[in-house]
């Protein structure tokens, strides 16, 4: 399983010059071309950083629990864990899930974190001086500071995964797909409908929207790059002998050039 695993995320960040997992050779900078600067409308930078780059090296680390819906990035690891990969069903839905994550790092969202907590903690302080109650105190930051600031950053996470994708040769459309079996789950398991203002991720109604609404824009990055025909030619083939795909049985796709 952690194959599968390391050869999405090398994929992912060989076709954006991301950088290369811990034994592999970093990708020809030519192949894919520069995508510095590409994602600076969400905050990520022009120029390689410590958090990515084409001599960047990430590790994978695939934790067996089948209880935990989640993965997760931070500079240099992908964390997953396989209880999301039932809920994925196939390569391109676990493609959905590691381009988002790693598009947090990407977009310097663990230094925009780090810096917000100091606002918080200054707001908190403030409150508390001025004998405003502690509970009072730890809501009016959590719904009025932190919720929407986490958020906000999960809707940048999520478009630039979806270009992540994208140019890996992914099926853009695996994203929202991907989403709505997300949210569909989370209201099985939770027996109720949370509300959007409490959640520190978008509704996922809202998610699956939005996402739909830059398929257009995806589907011109896998258009417009001659390595994804042979990608898709490779899958669509695979797709007419199988009927049900399961992670474990997805063949390895591999790009015309190296």
């Amino acid at each position: 399983m952690s194959h599968h695993v390391r050869r999405v995320v090398s994929r992912i960040l060989t076709a954006s010059n991301l950088g290369a997992l811990h034994g592999e050779k970093p990708a020809h900078a030519t192949l894919f071309g520069d995508s510095f600067g590409e994602f600076s409308e969400f905050g990520a930078s022009t120029r390689p950083t410590e958090a990515y780059g084409p001599q960047k090296k990430w590790d994978v680390i695939v934790v067996d629990d089948k209880r935990t819906v989640n993965a997760m990035a931070t500079p240099g690891v992908v964390v997953v864990f396989t209880g999301i990969l039932p809920v994925c069903r196939d390569e391109e839905g676990l493609a959905a899930v590691l381009a988002h994550e790693i598009g947090h790092v990407v977009a310097r969202h663990t230094a925009e974190r780090i810096s917000s907590q100091t606002v918080w903690f200054g707001v908190a302080a403030i409150l508390q001086l001025l004998s405003v109650d502690y509970f009072i105190t730890q809501n009016l930051t959590t719904f009025l500071l932190e919720l929407p600031n986490s958020r906000t950053q999960e809707r940048e996470a999520d478009l630039i995964g979806l270009r992540l994708m994208s140019k890996a040769c992914y099926n853009p459309g695996a994203a929202p797909a991907m989403f709505e079996r997300l949210g569909q789950l989370e209201k099985s398991v939770m027996s109720r409908k949370a509300f959007e203002f409490a959640q520190t991720h978008p509704a996922s109604e809202n998610r699956v929207k939005y996402l739909e609404a830059a398929l257009p824009e995806a589907y011109q990055i896998v258009e417009s790059n001659p390595e994804c025909a042979e990608v898709r030619r490779q899958l669509d083939a695979f797709r007419e002998t199988a009927h049900q795909v399961r992670i474990d049985e997805i063949p390895e796709l591999k790009f015309g050039h190296s």
